[in-house]
């Protein structure tokens, strides 16, 4: 074990076998140090532990299991995120782990400190902790590994890098048999992740998985996050009365215990459905209930103002239509939701009638639909893609209409593809 804690902290430093062992002993001896082939002398020892700013001499290596709990349950304390019990279980390993030297706790540490971090500050890993964690790999044991694609399945969901992410979580998923930890987590992620890449079949099963698993820990909050992703696929698959059934029970089901911003995209969800479904006053009414409840997600806010607008434009009350408008043009610019300002833009063309003038095609052409493709919002993307094809036929742009309405199939018919 002192090998792989050597070895460890040697390539931490960018020291080579060479540079490492120079005057201590052959670099032969050395790599054999290292692999834990051979036991070397006190002396040895010591002198590479003062040459890596670490203790070697009269350590304790031993497992100790108690340690291993308390760090689960600081893991367990990042995916329920409670900031307050994170830190105090981060503090108590610290304290722990100056007089345990195990390699295996160590590495389990910095896994799991990488995943406190993530969830306190919501941030990516820095290329540095990145390099860390994936230098730890070799010759770590399977729970290392199941962490450290889970962390690593998050790094690259945050960047929205949606298949590597994927590709992460399962792997992190194909070690869950080999491991002694009760864990749900991952297939939230991975409902989560395919939710984003248009993929609801796969979205719903892991959903499913998940709400099972959350059940058996009585974890409330993290069942509605699965239902609210389950009911979301069901509304973008154009299951609209599916989408409705799971949203209304899940009002029912947590009348009294939905938080106020859960609260609210189910508000919003349903307002959405309802638009589609042509029921203004009733979408008209729910999407006021979900924009009077206040949240710190601003394009949460810019969306539903544009629903807002949209309904009534739909409903025929233009007034009302162009207030929410200007209020939606106001969030948008303010926070700089492209998406909006783009959205709104357009339907105050259609509400103004100018939908088939110069300005907006090129605007349609060459900003709004660029900068959709850009974001990865592809059902947008393809949304405005068929409204251009739509207007150049009209137009009688006959050729460049074929163009812009085979762009748009082509993700119809392979979503995969055109996201990943």
């Amino acid at each position: 074990m002192k090998g792989s804690l050597i070895k460890q902290n040697r390539k931490l430093r960018d020291l080579t076998l060479e540079g490492l062992s120079k005057g201590i002993c052959s670099v032969s001896y050395l790599s054999k140090i290292e692999n834990n082939t051979i036991q070397a002398s006190e002396k040895i020892y010591r002198l590479l532990g003062e040459r890596l700013g670490i203790r070697l001499i009269d350590i304790n290596q031993e497992f100790d299991e108690e340690i291993h709990q308390t760090l689960l349950s600081w893991h367990e304390a990042s995916q329920l995120r409670d900031f307050t019990l994170m830190d105090h279980l981060k503090n108590k390993c610290e304290i722990a782990l100056q007089e345990n030297h195990n390699i295996d706790l160590l590495n389990l540490f910095k896994v799991i400190a990488a995943r406190h971090h993530m969830t306190k500050t919501n941030q990516l890993l820095d290329n540095g902790l990145y390099k860390e964690l994936e230098g730890l790999l070799v010759n770590s044991t399977n729970e290392y590994q199941f962490f450290y694609h889970k962390v690593i399945g998050l790094h690259y969901f945050l960047k929205f890098e949606l298949k590597t992410a994927s590709q992460h979580f399962l792997k992190s998923l194909s070690l869950l048999n080999q491991i002694s930890y009760n864990e749900t987590e991952i297939y939230f992620h991975l409902s989560l992740t395919y939710s984003h890449t248009r993929q609801f079949v796969e979205s719903n099963v892991y959903g499913k998985k998940a709400i099972e698993g959350y059940k058996k820990s009585l974890n409330y909050s993290k069942i509605v996050d699965s239902i609210m992703v389950i009911a979301i696929n069901y509304n973008r698959m154009n299951a609209h009365t599916i989408a409705e059934k799971y949203f209304l029970d899940l009002l029912k089901m947590a009348k009294y215990q939905l938080k106020p911003l859960e609260k609210r995209r189910v508000f919003h969800n349903l307002g959405a459905i309802y638009i589609h479904q042509e029921k203004y006053d009733l979408a008209f009414d729910y999407l006021k209930r979900a924009s009077s409840i206040e949240t710190d997600e601003n394009i949460l806010k810019s969306n539903t103002t544009y629903l807002l607008a949209l309904t009534c434009y739909y409903n025929g009350d233009i007034e009302k239509s162009k207030e929410f408008l200007a209020s939606g043009a106001v969030l948008a610019e303010k926070y700089n939701h492209i998406k909006y300002k783009h959205k709104l833009f357009t339907l105050k063309c259609r509400m103004n009638n100018t939908m088939h003038e110069d300005f907006f095609l090129q605007k349609l052409e060459n900003q709004i639909i660029p900068d959709l493709k850009q974001s990865n919002d592809f059902e947008d993307y393809r949304y405005f893609l068929e409204l251009l094809a739509k207007l150049c036929f009209e137009k009688r742009l006959y050729k460049k209409s074929a163009t812009y309405f085979k762009k748009a199939n082509s993700i119809n018919h392979s979503p995969k593809k055109d996201l990943l």
